[in-house]
């Protein structure tokens, strides 16, 4: 088994008394000092988090953009220079291998941002498909990402930034320098606030979380991240996604563009005109208290009808919320009763809708 491996901001963590966990391989910080007074210095001001395990690629030359048309399930064709866009890489029964974002950097150039535990076979995947010799970089190991959220974080990262990083627009990205280190800016984030994402050299990405977390964001770790986009509805690899799951399933279909033969269409196109068999729904247990959670067995009338594949207690909203995929041709529509087994106890639930959270603190 090989050991943990370890993110540049390694001794930041320690030194700031952060509880380490292993997610993905990596020795990460799973919180400093609490899950929910980190939830909620995001909710209400800002955090800083370390994302340095993710995983990233470079895609470039006259054949870049050939490969991502045929890779991803979003249109690389019309992402213009200088935007990101979420998409998805599917395999050819239309199976989720991966969700990600794309970064068109230049003309011919793209940048992957790609999760973690799926680096290694993210790549495998793409070169597989690179049959016209697009230029393909792995640059995971050179890269640390540093992401700045909350309804301050524009705020405080105006007095550091040496470009008007407030002039970026959601889902945008620059190149400047913030704390005067160098980094590709991207206004996108995965906590249902605003905030940037910094691409940064590995080498500098210490100096950079220092001096945002000087600035007054808090340090923030996995566990508050997870609330966080679990409030958001925001899905999750090997929870909402993966192989056996389709972007349709997920309820992710405004980021198919269909007819342009992207691996894995016809499968989709298939689903799409035979109907889903299984939906992703928002639930919340009607006691609120009792906290679904994944795997938990959910129940219409007599009857399982799926699983729970992420639930909590919601910070922000004071009370427990989770995800489900309820399986059937009827998507259950808002306000349906349910019931999920907790410990071997029925425990009455309803749908509600997705997200749970919505930025402004509704």
């Amino acid at each position: 088994m090989c050991p943990a491996k370890r993110t540049p901001l390694y001794a930041e963590h320690l030194s700031l008394g952060a509880r380490m966990t292993t997610f993905a391989g990596f020795e990460m910080p799973l919180q400093y000092r609490s899950i929910i007074e980190e939830h909620m210095a995001v909710r209400r001001a800002a955090g800083v988090f370390d994302l340095s395990h993710m995983g990233e690629f470079e895609v470039s030359g006259p054949c870049a953009r050939e490969l991502l048309e045929r890779a991803l399930t979003n249109s690389a064709a019309r992402l213009r220079e200088g935007r990101a866009q979420y998409t998805l890489l599917c395999a050819e029964d239309g199976g989720t291998i991966d969700d990600l974002i794309a970064y068109r950097l230049g003309p011919e150039r793209f940048m992957l941002c790609v999760n973690a535990s799926n680096i290694e076979n993210d790549r495998e995947w793409l070169l597989s498909l690179n049959r016209d010799g697009a230029e393909f970089r792995d640059i995971s190991d050179e890269t640390a990402l540093v992401a700045v959220q909350g309804p301050m974080a524009i705020a405080i990262l105006k007095k550091l930034a040496a470009f008007a990083i407030d002039q970026v627009a959601r889902f945008g990205v620059a190149d400047g320098e913030i704390a005067g280190v160098r980094c590709l800016a991207a206004r996108t984030g995965y906590t249902g606030e605003d905030g940037f994402e910094f691409f940064v050299a590995a080498n500098e990405a210490a100096r950079l979380f220092g001096e945002v977390v000087a600035a007054d964001a808090k340090p923030c770790g996995l566990g508050a991240r997870d609330t966080l986009r679990l409030e958001a509805a925001l899905p999750l690899y090997g929870h909402e996604l993966d192989r056996a799951t389709t972007p349709l399933e997920a309820g992710l279909a405004t980021y198919v563009k269909f007819g342009r033969g992207f691996v894995g269409e016809d499968a989709l196109a298939t689903q799409r005109a035979d109907g889903l068999k299984k939906h992703l729904i928002g639930i919340a247990t009607d006691d609120k208290r009792t906290i679904a959670r994944q795997g938990y067995p959910i129940f219409l009338g007599d009857t399982a009808v799926g699983a729970v594949t992420s639930g909590t207690l919601a910070p922000a909203l004071d009370r427990p919320i989770a995800m489900a995929y309820a399986h059937g041709v009827e998507r259950p529509v808002i306000g349906t009763k349910l019931t999920v087994e907790v410990r071997n106890r029925k425990v009455p639930a309803t749908v509600v809708a997705r997200p749970f959270y919505q930025r402004g603190g509704s």
